[in-house]
Order: C-alpha cells, then structure tokens, then sequence
C-alpha cells in the first residue's frame, strides 16, 4: 500500500470522522472475570511545541481548546479499562532551563494539568524511560516524580539511582480466587550520545532512565526469576523506548526485543518512533516494537517522512480459563497525524483499519498461520485488531 493512498484513505476518513461525531459510548463495564489493561504510547500535551507555535504567531492549542481537548475521542478507552499504563514523554516541571546543548526538541510540561487530565480516569502509571525524561536535568526528573506521587499515581522505568531506575512496576488484581501480578520494566535504548553527551542513563550513583542494552538484560532475568520464585503466575511485560523516530522497526530494536524475550519477558512492548511499528510473532509470543503516540501535541512530521499516521493503542484482557491464567491482545488503531485530526486523535474508519491491517501483514512478514491468528473487528470504542495464540510463558529459546 503506497503512503499517497494511506493519506488520501486518511483526509477521506476524517471528513467522515467529523460527520459521524465521536465514537459511540462505551457499554458500562465488561464481562466479570476479565481484567483490561491499557498500555498507550507516546503522551505528552506538547507545552514546548505549542508555545514555539505561538510565538511564531500560530496557535497554541492548549490555550485555545485546553488540556481535554485531545482526550475527546479516547475517552472511552481509558474508561473502558481496570488499569492504564502511559510513556510520558516530557519531565513535569516548572523549570525551563535545560542544559542540554544540541539536543532537539526539549521538552517541559504542567505537573498539575497534566496529571489532573490524565489521572481523572482511574488507575494509571506512566513510564519514564524515554529519551524527554531528563530534559530538565536530574531536577526536573525529582519534580516529575513528586508530582506523579503527588497526584496518587506511580512511575518507573527511571529514578534517582540505577536500583530506583530498574525496578519493575508491580500491580496486583483480584481475579475470582486467582491473583494477577502484573510487573512491568521499562528501558531506554542506549546510545553513547544521550550517555556521554546528556547523561540520561542512571548509574549507581546519578539520576537517570534504565538502559535497555545486552549489559542490561542479565539484570532484567534476575528480577524476573526472583519474581517467579516468589509468584508463578506473575506476567512480565518490558516496556521499550527506541531511538527511531518516524520510521520501521530497526536492527537494534529486533536484537533487543529477542534478548528480552529470552529473558524471559512474557510481553515485549516498544514506543518512541511517534507511528506504528511491526506486530511479530516470534514462535512463543506477539512483539509489539512500537505502539505509536496516544496523545502527543505536536505537529508531527508524517508528510515530511512519509510515515504512516497511525499509532497502536494495546489493551491486553487477562482471564482465567481451563484454571490457568491467560490473556488476548487487542490494539485500536487510532490517527495520529495533528495535521489531518487537528490535535484530536481519533479511532480509525473502516477503510483506514484495512491500511493498518494490510501494512502490518507485509511489514510483519505474517506467514499463513500468523495472517489466521490475526482478526479485526468493531467493538463499543472502536475499530480493533486481535491477536490470538498468546503463549506467554513460552520465550524464545537461546
């Protein structure tokens, strides 16, 4: 499928998005005995961008619409679920001071309108292992942290030491007479600049993001055994952050998702390229190498890179079944390009599903038996696509 018809399918969709008004509203609840988990992509309400804009005498959106205003049609989808896991893309701090020469695109964010949008959902955490989490210095990154403790929520994925850093989130849910331990990591891909230059990474003794390498594995598979010595039915999910932006998965990407897989992560999870990425299957298990944005209040650059516009939204449906624990995933693809939805995000039509469907086929390389196992459909939030034959205590043998 050309990228020319992608956004020619994209305008139509949105002319038809408009006329049809927001997706329809959610059914109370859902069946008992499931627990729906929400992992979203890139988030962050884009105060950097948006002022840049205005001084350049465009508009600031935050301004003129406000901090809801690109949740409208996602909001059903974080209502629809018992937890919500989210990247945040930007430090939540007052300060607007960053030292960091020759990086692009600082970012800074509102602790408090941030984090009032976002937590009014229910429960909620928020991955800092990304590559904005130290835009504003080791300060920056306490703020961050003190408003997310602050408003009730939890973070991981960075911290004020290489421990703090590593350490997994750890939620438990009721399932009947089961427990569900949901322990999530988080990483960034290490590169010597953001090392040498930016000094994003924690170290035993400096703030900073978990780094996501071949030296950093061995420690993800020693926390991983400890939790399974301790709780079997624990699942384990690694929440990615890549360096590629508006682009395919890439080499660094594919040999870190399998490293982490025979580590023994059930789930492996990528953000950071602000677009999809491949869905593949790797024998045991689905690997998602991007997601995309959820809500990311910047223009973007879809045109001037040729990147499909579109981001993957995962919710993952836990449920017990023939007494065992299991789980199905479903991502709603939703438009990501602020050019074509002007900053309002919005589920897929019917026609853009089939781009989706059609491009992660031949980018993912499905053979006959994945191609089956892959299914769309249309539920009260929106278009989705489901990926069944989920082996998650399965990894890929070494």
């Amino acid at each position: 499928m050309k990228h020319g018809l992608q956004r020619a399918i994209l305008v139509a969709g949105l002319a038809l998005g408009a006329a049809a008004g927001c997706p329809p509203a959610l059914a109370a609840g859902h069946p008992p005995g499931h627990i729906l988990v929400l992992i979203g992509g890139d988030t962050y309400f884009g105060e950097s961008y948006q002022e840049e804009y205005a001084r350049k005498g465009g508009t600031n959106i935050l301004l003129e619409k406000s901090y809801d205003y690109g949740l409208a049609n996602l909001s059903a989808l974080l209502k629809a679920v018992d937890f919500r896991i989210l990247n945040l893309e930007t430090p939540l701090t007052p300060l607007r001071n960053s030292s960091l020469n020759g990086k692009h695109y600082v970012h800074y964010g509102d602790p408090a309108k941030t984090l009032e949008v976002l937590d009014r959902f229910g429960p909620i955490a928020y991955s800092l292992a990304n590559n904005h989490t130290l835009d504003q210095g080791a300060a920056g990154l306490d703020d961050t942290r003190a408003a997310i403790a602050t408003a009730g929520a939890r973070c991981f994925g960075a911290g004020r030491n290489l421990t703090e850093a590593q350490k997994p989130l750890i939620q438990r849910f009721q399932l009947g007479d089961r427990q569900l331990t949901l322990a999530v990591f988080g990483g960034l891909e290490y590169t010597r600049k953001y090392d040498d230059e930016f000094t994003f990474y924690a170290t035993a003794d400096r703030s900073g993001t978990a780094r996501l390498d071949a030296s950093s594995v061995s420690a993800v598979r020693q926390a991983i055994d400890a939790l399974r010595r301790k709780e079997p039915e624990v699942f384990t999910i690694y929440f990615m952050h890549s360096m590629a932006n508006y682009s395919w998965k890439t080499p660094v990407q594919a040999a870190n998702a399998q490293m982490l897989r025979q580590a023994g992560v059930d789930l492996v999870v990528g953000a950071g390229a602000h677009m999809m990425q491949e869905i593949e299957h790797d024998g045991g298990q689905w690997i998602l190498f991007g997601i995309g944005n959820f809500v990311f209040d910047a223009a973007g650059r879809y045109g001037a890179e040729n990147a499909p516009a579109f981001s993957l939204p995962l919710v993952i449906d836990f449920f017990v079944a023939h007494d065992h624990l299991q789980q199905s995933l479903r991502v709603y693809p939703i438009v990501s390009d602020n050019t074509l939805t002007r900053y309002r995000p919005r589920f897929v039509t019917d026609a853009e599903l089939g781009v989706v469907d059609s491009l992660l086929a031949q980018r993912g390389n499905w053979d006959p038996a994945t191609r089956a196992a892959v299914k769309t459909g249309k539920d009260t939030i929106g278009n989705y696509i489901e990926l069944f034959g989920l082996k998650p205590k399965d990894p890929v043998a070494p």
